[in-house]
């Protein structure tokens, strides 16, 4: 039961911080530097500097790392970070993902599949974004290819506009 005088951001400090503010400090807490937050969340670092002093004033933390240590205890205590998958994340989310699974040893490891269920950890671990061709040993010369390939087929385009656009202007013009 709560007193009459205490605020819900008294007992969870994580309320005071916005959205915004904790995507940048779950970001943080995976050792990212602030120019890949800001890749990663499309800011700029700037931006990310700003989130992350707000956040320190917020958790009364004197320093960045200082920050992101009682961001990280502040998780383990009250929930679970925003981002789903992050291995740095504390024992509670760990043991609940692990819970959550039947495939899965009870003993936490770093293998990712061994932090979340089997098959989601291949989803998450084995998505590609191109196709595999262009992964491996010969994967530079298969993506220069590629882009060779695109760059004489826009051509080809061009070029053919340019003569279909002439064919056109002297049939009007006789």
């Amino acid at each position: 039961m709560r007193d009459q005088g205490s605020t819900p951001a008294a007992e969870n400090p994580l309320i005071a911080l916005t959205i915004k503010q904790r995507q940048v400090l779950d970001l943080l807490i995976e050792h990212k530097t602030s120019k890949e937050i800001s890749r990663l969340l499309g800011i700029s670092p700037h931006t990310v500097d700003q989130r992350i002093n707000h956040a320190r004033a917020k958790l009364g933390a004197s320093s960045r790392g200082q920050v992101a240590s009682e961001y990280r205890r502040l998780i383990g205590i009250y929930e679970e970070s925003i981002y789903q998958f992050s291995y740095m994340a504390s024992n509670a989310y760990l043991d609940d993902c692990l819970t959550q699974s039947d495939t899965v040893e009870p003993e936490i490891s770093t293998s990712p599949e061994k932090l979340i269920g089997q098959e989601t950890a291949k989803d998450v671990l084995n998505y590609r974004v191109g196709p595999e061709l262009f992964e491996g040993r010969w994967g530079t010369l298969a993506r220069l290819g590629a882009i060779v390939a695109l760059a004489l087929l826009m051509v080809v385009s061009v070029l053919g506009g340019i003569s279909i656009f002439l064919t056109v202007s002297r049939l009007i013009g006789s």
